[in-house]
C-alpha cells in the first residue's frame, strides 16, 4: 500500500509539472496579453517593421548569442567557441521545451563535451563554478539597476511595480551577499570545505538509508577535490567569467531595448530608464520556478509594467517589443540548438570528432 502510494504521488507531482507551466501559459497568452494588447495590434506592429530594422534586431540578437557561448568558454579552457556554441544551444533548446529541463539540459551537456574529452571531474567544475556565477548575476543585476536608477534620478515613487522593483531587489541582494559569503569562505577556509563536505556525507547516508542502500563514503573527499580545482579555475578566469556574465546581462538588454525601438516605442514613451528597470524586472520573475525560463510570466509582466499609461496603440507596441526580445533570446535557440545537437550527433557518428583535438582534463 505504501508504494503504491508513492507512486502515486509520483505521478500526481509529474502532472502537476507539465500542468501547471501549460495553466499558466495558456493564462498568460490566452487572458492576460490580449487584455493588454488585443493581438491584431499587435500583429500589425511585428508587420510593420522595417528590413532594415530587422536586420538590426537580428544582430542585437546575435551579439547575445555569441555572448552566451563567450560564458561557456571562459569555464573551460580549451574548448573552441563553436563547441561552446553547439554545447549552450543544444542545452538550452532543451531547458526550454522539457519539463525540468534544467536537469536535463545538464545531462545534454555532459554528453556533448565527454565525447570530446572532458573528464568528470572538469565537468563537475564547470557546472558548478558557472551554476554559482550565474545564480550570483541573476541576484546581483536587480540590485544593481536600482542603484543605477536611484543615481541618475529615475527610481519614481509611488508606483506598484517599482515598489515590486525594489523590493525583489533588496531580496536579491541579500542572498547575493550571503551566497558570496558562503562561496569566498568555503573557497579560502579549507576547514569551512571539510565542515561542507562532512555535511554533504552526513546527507547522502540519510537519503541512501531511504532507499535501503550504502551511499557512497567518498562524498566528503569529492566535495574537497571540486574546492581545489574550482580554486585553481577561478585563480585564471574569475575574471573573465564575471565579464562574460557581464556581457550576458548587456547581450539580452540589448535585445530588449532594439526591439522597443524597432517597434516603434519612442524614449518619449518608454526611456532607457524604464527600459533597465524593465530588465530588472524580468530577471526578478525569471526566479519564479513556475515555468521554464519564466515563459508567459516574464512576458506579461513586461507588458504590463512597460505599457502602463499607453494608450492602445502604445501597449500594442510594447506588447510587440517584448514578444519579439522573447522569441528571439527563448524561442530562436531552439530550432538552432536542435540542428546543433543533430550536427554533433552525425559528426560523431561519422568520426569526425575523433580527428579533432579534444580538451584537456
Amino acid at each position: 500500500m505504501g508504494r503504491v502510494g508513492v507512486q502515486a504521488r509520483g505521478r500526481g507531482r509529474r502532472a502537476a509539472a507539465v500542468l501547471v507551466p501549460a495553466v499558466v501559459c495558456a493564462a498568460a497568452f490566452g487572458y492576460g496579453l490580449p487584455k493588454l494588447a488585443p493581438y491584431h495590434g499587435v500583429l500589425g506592429t511585428l508587420r510593420d517593421l522595417t528590413s532594415g530594422w530587422a536586420a538590426v534586431v537580428l544582430a542585437a540578437a546575435a551579439l547575445n548569442l555569441i555572448a552566451n557561448w563567450l560564458f561557456i568558454a571562459a569555464a573551460i579552457p580549451g574548448l573552441p567557441l563553436r563547441r561552446a556554441a553547439a554545447v549552450n544551444l543544444a542545452s538550452t533548446a532543451v531547458a526550454n521545451t522539457v519539463p525540468a529541463g534544467g536537469a536535463v539540459s545538464v545531462g545534454v551537456s555532459w554528453r556533448m563535451l565527454s565525447s570530446w574529452g572532458l573528464s568528470r571531474r572538469s565537468f563537475a567544475v564547470y557546472t558548478g563554478v558557472t551554476g554559482v556565477w550565474s545564480t550570483l548575476a541573476k541576484l546581483a543585476t536587480p540590485a544593481v539597476v536600482v542603484l543605477v536608477l536611484a543615481g541618475t534620478g529615475r527610481l519614481t515613487s509611488g508606483n506598484g511595480a517599482v515598489a515590486t522593483l525594489c523590493l525583489g531587489a533588496a531580496v536579491c541582494a541579500g542572498a547575493f551577499l550571503a551566497g558570496v559569503a558562503v562561496v569566498r569562505r568555503s573557497l579560502r577556509d579549507e576547514r569551512a570545505a571539510q565542515a561542507v563536505g562532512r555535511g554533504a556525507q552526513r546527507w547522502a547516508d540519510r537519503l541512501f538509508r531511504l532507499v535501503r542502500r550504502t551511499a557512497p563514503t567518498t562524498i566528503a573527499a569529492a566535495v574537497m577535490r571540486f574546492r581545489d580545482d574550482a580554486v585553481d579555475l577561478l585563480r585564471v578566469r574569475s575574471r573573465r567569467l564575471t565579464l562574460a556574465s557581464i556581457g550576458n546581462d548587456l547581450g539580452w538588454l540589448l535585445v530588449f531595448q532594439t526591439c522597443l525601438l524597432a517597434c516603434g516605442v519612442p524614449q518619449s514613451q518608454v526611456p532607457w530608464s524604464r527600459c533597465l528597470a524593465g530588465f530588472a524586472l524580468a530577471r526578478v520573475l525569471s526566479a519564479l520556478p513556475v515555468t521554464p525560463g519564466g515563459v508567459g510570466v516574464i512576458e506579461l509582466g513586461l507588458a504590463a509594467y512597460l505599457g502602463a499609461g499607453l494608450d492602445a496603440a502604445g501597449a500594442a507596441r510594447v506588447t510587440a517589443a517584448v514578444l519579439l526580445a522573447r522569441a528571439l533570446t527563448y524561442v530562436l535557440p531552439i530550432p538552432l540548438g536542435a540542428m546543433a545537437y543533430a550536427g554533433w550527433r552525425l559528426r560523431r557518428q561519422g568520426g569526425a570528432d575523433g580527428q579533432e583535438s579534444r580538451l584537456a582534463g
